[in-house]
């Protein structure tokens, strides 16, 4: 019997291994792999057994509560792994549940920013999971080693957690422990968020709440209050995660756990500049969005936030990697942000449509100049149906709200007051709509009405309503400036908002958004602090503007088709009065020419993947192509590069020498290639010349599968051939372009007469571009090497 081989393998019979030295048996049921003990019967210390399963344990790499994670490789597939073995002594049934079920959940989800499963098992009675090595370290050891993380990384980072948090969504899951240690990195540039253990479905969150579980640093207050969390309470540890990496600590620090989670709950919202004051005011924008106490407040898609990183993200790369003097282009003015702390923690997710008091009226209302009446309830907020009207307006049912609304004031069974109300409401729900000319009916009728017979407040009530009808029913727009002197903790505070809604309805953006920062900014008091009610709605319209500017931001900047069509697609889903602007944005901004390459041949050039550089390719008279890209293949499953390409039917071949390539990684590579589409996870066979030398044939037989390659040694100037005999492709190399040697040859089973041959070029890095130079480009049917 082989010494480290176990002699049982059954759950219930002790594990044994015998002593190196004097055969001893040596029960090591209850130790660690790869541990040191000693031997009972002549004391020499040796290392626990390093095998599970058929996975051959190399070293321990990560150590928690309940398991240790070990680097193994799998000599079945010739790969090395990330192996995490369950503690004995917490491998009861519902632990090894669990750890089955982190396993099942993971394993659903294929993406290149989740950390993939490949198998899971038990052996000997301690559960197994097998799951890919991404083994470059983790955020948290790179904030302790840098302790405040670059900002371009950072984003770059966010960006990849957040599409892989979006793909865990799209199967159904919250991940509930996003932290920095649960962030890995395959390489500079790649992360992949870790750890499902905790997650849950969407629809078994009601049955869960309640448990705190995650890092309370990170963990969403509305899960500390033990309130409904979904997807955004991830946003919301994501957030917190780059927080951390950006300014070096966490938004919330205390001595103990629950110190952090009280202040969570009860401090004033944390601002990233007050902690890193260099960073760039697109970034703060978007981090201090995501840590909203209230999460409505938050982004309210994992496409919106990915979109505004990357806004951020280009716009520090358009600046040299550096921050720029705050250019306040989306949220709050100064007066917002010193007041965003109390402004966060009051928002709540109703909406009252109600009567605006005008400061010009003031003393009408108020005889003497003295202090207002307290309103009666029903002044204060209106009940019943239109109480239902304005949840319908909070839950995007603006046409539903409305319906409901013009309803409500033509009903003759409610009081004229009620009937006020109403019409004031419909037509303030237009405005919200973006349609200023539907408001002008029910407001005129609001007008129309024969005065309020009665005294008291509801007199003054109606005042205020009929005052209100008329100044939104004068045709031009409101300046900003009419908000001075209105006292923000009183009834003033809803003029503020009727004001900003009427310019957001006729267009007069600039006006609109300082007076709805304005009242958001309002703190009134009782009896009127229901009026703070309103702020999701100016929130909302003060977030399609920033959808109108980030769209425009990079309309103005693209420089190539594809950016810009986005941005235009963007432009496109904008409503109401940010329609016209939009257009006209889109015709005074031409788009980009594509590259035209001088003709050689039908040659064509297509952006494999999303690397984020800029590419470009020539070919001068001489036929020496020029081609910079970025990009690389993550895990083998899809291209990431330019690919200059012409269609070849049935067999043929493709020539040429490489004659440089700027090294940006030692696998950068440029060479020659055959596709079966031109989907960045197409079948394809390509024969490179890496940067840092030699070169490699890299077969991907599957859409999906994993890329193989076949090496030589060698320089980075190379002459190269790919032969396409049916569904044989055969690479070779040669020193002058006359003799050549057969480097491998690959199988494409049932490839079509149809398929692409060309150049293709990847720098290994998804932001930083390499060039290469090729000549003695040719294509031409296919001959034997």
């Amino acid at each position: 019997m082989n010494p480290t081989e176990p002699s049982q393998d059954t759950e219930d019979d002790p594990l044994i291994q015998l002593c190196t030295v004097c055969d001893a048996a040596i029960d090591i049921s209850d130790e660690d792999p790869l541990a040191e003990i000693a031997c009972p019967g002549c004391g020499a210390q040796q290392f626990v057994s390093g095998s599970v399963d058929k996975f051959e344990l190399q070293q321990e790499v990560g150590r928690g509560g309940m398991g240790v994670v070990y680097r193994a490789y799998d000599p079945g597939l010739d790969r090395f792994v990330a192996l995490k073995l369950l503690r004995r002594d917490q491998s009861n049934r519902l632990v090894i549940e669990q750890f089955t079920r982190e396993a099942a959940i993971t394993a659903s989800i294929n993406h290149p920013h989740v950390v993939r499963v490949y198998t899971s098992g038990t052996d000997h009675g301690r559960f197994f999971i097998a799951m890919e090595l991404v083994d470059k370290g983790t955020l948290d050891d790179l904030i302790h080693l840098q302790g405040q993380v670059a900002e371009a990384q950072v984003l770059e980072v966010g960006i990849q957690i957040a599409q892989g948090l979006r793909a865990a969504l799209a199967a159904g899951l919250i991940h509930r422990d996003v932290k920095p240690g649960n962030i890995l990195f395959s390489d500079a540039h790649t992360a992949k968020i870790v750890d499902f253990g905790l997650a849950i479905l969407q629809s078994d969150e009601e049955s869960q709440r309640g448990e705190i579980w995650g890092t309370p640093y990170y963990v969403a207050p509305e899960k500390l209050d033990h309130k409904p969390e979904d997807f955004r309470s991830d946003m919301y540890s994501l957030g917190g995660t780059l927080f951390h990496a950006l300014a070096g600590r966490p938004p919330f620090e205390a001595e103990n756990a629950s110190l952090v989670a009280l202040k969570h709950l009860k401090s004033q919202a944390v601002s990233l500049q007050a902690f890193a004051p260099q960073i760039s005011g697109e970034t703060a924008y978007v981090i201090n969005r995501t840590l909203a106490k209230d999460p409505n407040e938050r982004y309210q898609s994992y496409d919106e936030l990915v979109e505004h990183l990357q806004y951020a993200l280009d716009q520090l790369r358009a600046h040299g990697g550096q921050a720029q003097p705050k250019k306040r282009l989306v949220l709050e003015g100064e007066d917002q942000q010193r007041a965003m702390g109390w402004v966060t923690a009051a928002m709540v997710g109703l909406i009252v449509l109600i009567g605006i008091g005008l400061f010009a009226f003031r003393k009408q209302i108020f005889a003497g100049g003295g202090p207002a009446a307290t309103p009666t309830p029903s002044e204060t907020a209106p009940a019943g149906p239109i109480a239902a009207a304005r949840k319908r307006l909070v839950a995007g049912d603006t046409a539903g709200a409305i319906e409901q609304l013009r309803q409500e004031g033509a009903n003759p069974k409610l009081t004229p007051l009620h009937h006020a109300w109403a019409n004031l409401g419909e037509g303030l729900a237009h405005f919200v709509a973006g349609d200023a000319p539907a408001a002008r009916k029910p407001l005129q009728t609001l007008v129309d009405r024969p005065p309020f017979k009665s005294k008291g407040e509801e007199e003054k009530t109606d005042f205020y309503l009929r005052e209100l009808a008329r100044e939104l029913l004068a045709p031009d727009p409101v300046a900003a400036s009419a908000a001075r002197g209105l006292d923000p903790k009183s009834r003033d505070a809803l003029t503020i908002f009727a004001y900003g809604a009427k310019d957001w309805a006729l267009g007069k953006i600039d006006d609109s958004l300082v007076l709805l920062r304005q009242f958001r900014s309002a703190n009134p008091e009782p009896p009127h602090a229901w009026i703070a009610e309103l702020r999701p709605v100016a929130s909302n319209l003060i977030e399609d503007q920033a959808a109108f500017t980030m769209a425009a931001e990079r309309l103005k900047a693209a420089r190539r088709p594809d950016v810009y069509a986005k941005a235009v697609a963007d432009l496109r889903k904008l409503k109401g009065p940010l329609v016209p602007l939009a257009a006209q944005l889109e015709k005074t901004i031409p788009p980009p020419k594509a590259v035209n390459l001088p003709k050689l041949g039908a040659w064509s050039q297509t952006e494999l993947g999303t690397p984020n550089v800029v590419p470009d390719s020539a070919v001068d008279p001489a036929g020496v192509f020029t081609v910079r890209a970025g990009g690389t293949d993550l895990w083998g499953s899809y291209d990431s590069g330019l690919f200059i390409q012409q269609a070849l039917k049935g067999d043929g071949e493709i020539v040429a020498r490489v004659v440089s390539a700027t090294k940006t990684d030692p696998l950068t590579k440029a060479g020659v290639m055959i596709r079966e589409t031109l989907r960045s996870d197409s079948r394809n066979v390509a024969l490179v010349a890496l940067a840092g030398g030699g070169l490699s044939q890299q077969v991907r037989p599957t859409g999906a599968g994993q890329t193989t390659q076949t090496r030589a040694n060698g320089g980075t100037s190379f002459w190269l051939k790919l032969t396409r005999n049916g569904d044989d492709i055969t690479g070779a190399v040669s020193p002058d372009g006359t003799t050549w040697k057969v480097v491998a040859t690959s199988k494409l089973s049932k490839l079509p007469a149809n398929v692409f041959v060309g150049l293709a070029v990847a720098s290994h890095s998804a932001t930083q571009a390499a060039t290469a130079r090729f000549d003695n480009v040719k294509l031409e049917p296919g001959t034997a090497p």
